[in-house]
């Protein structure tokens, strides 16, 4: 089931929010949409379709549909049926919950599928292995992997019903990546990166954290935004970073509960999408024509050109 959001609904935010928006010197950026009330963003790989969960409550009461923009910036409100506190989501593309193309939803009593018919099913539930989980990704194995914000845990669960913890963080557990070797990153409920394998992060804190696509020189780098500065920054791996673009959270008031998280994914083709959820902003980055973002030396950005 798919229904068209009134402007009202997506476009709201616009007139209420400051004008300043984010800059860069080797990135073009574009504000794609301004959706309001929004939760864990998640790209489908093949089609660019963009889903997002729903921020809210985390109880059984509060009970959301999850959304879903096209390419177009056209966003629907999906499934036929309401998911309790919908936080996370992420593309089943090989269905290894659900079917191929179902989109798999994290919330308070446990996981769901979404399936392309809009059908809602739920194969994960509440217990000693799954109490929150706050972000989703599936991975190169098929396998779910999720910072569960109840345990303070990263966690898999296989393909065959089977939970494992993988890491633990500090304080309750809100951010996850895993890279196409199985290795994680995740971000705890204060910024702070934990990383099989960056070193420290020298002290900065991250709203998100991401693996670059392979296109358009992101070059499979890790990148994120920084919690304290609204800076993209590309996170090497000895902890040390570049400042890729600032601005992303001007106007927001740093001062609330959860102002500064962000989201990123990768289209298909290669840009980088950035959402926050504080402005409702999307914001589509991609390198300036000609030029490829790479680590720099020297502490300095440097940019690559293409022959």
């Amino acid at each position: 089931m798919t229904r068209t959001l009134s402007c009202a609904l997506v476009c709201g935010l616009a007139a209420g929010m400051a004008s300043a928006e984010p800059v860069s010197q080797t990135l073009d950026i574009q504000r794609l949409a301004t959706i309001e009330n929004m939760g864990r963003m998640a790209v489908n790989p093949v089609t660019g379709e963009v889903a997002f969960g729903t921020t809210g409550p985390g109880s059984s009461t509060s009970k959301q549909h999850v959304r879903v923009m096209q390419p177009s910036g056209s966003v629907s409100t999906f499934g036929n049926a309401a998911i309790p506190d919908p936080d996370a989501v992420a593309w089943d593309m090989d269905g290894s919950f659900g079917p191929a193309g179902s989109i798999l939803v994290g919330g308070f009593r446990g996981m769901y599928s979404v399936n392309p018919q809009g059908d809602v099913f739920q194969f994960a539930f509440r217990g000693q292995d799954l109490m929150n989980p706050e972000d989703i990704v599936v991975g190169e194995d098929g396998s779910l992997y999720f910072a569960d914000y109840g345990l303070s845990q990263v966690k898999r669960l296989s393909v065959h019903g089977s939970f494992s913890t993988l890491m633990s963080t500090p304080t309750p557990t809100k951010r996850v990546v895993v890279d196409e070797r199985g290795n994680t990153s995740a971000i705890d409920s204060t910024g702070m990166l934990t990383s099989t394998t960056i070193e420290g992060a020298g002290g900065s804190y991250y709203s998100d954290v991401e693996i670059g696509h392979e296109s358009l020189g992101w070059d499979g780098w890790t990148y994120a935004v920084d919690a304290s500065s609204g800076a993209l920054v590309q996170i090497l791996e000895d902890g040390s970073k570049r400042i890729l673009a600032t601005g992303l959270l001007d106007g927001v008031d740093l001062t609330q509960p959860n102002a500064a998280d962000a989201h990123i994914g990768f289209m298909p083709t290669g840009e980088m999408l950035v959402a926050i959820p504080a402005t409702g902003a999307v914001y589509s980055f991609v390198p300036t024509p000609g030029a490829v973002v790479i680590a720099g030396l020297g502490g300095v950005l440097a940019v690559r050109r293409k022959r």
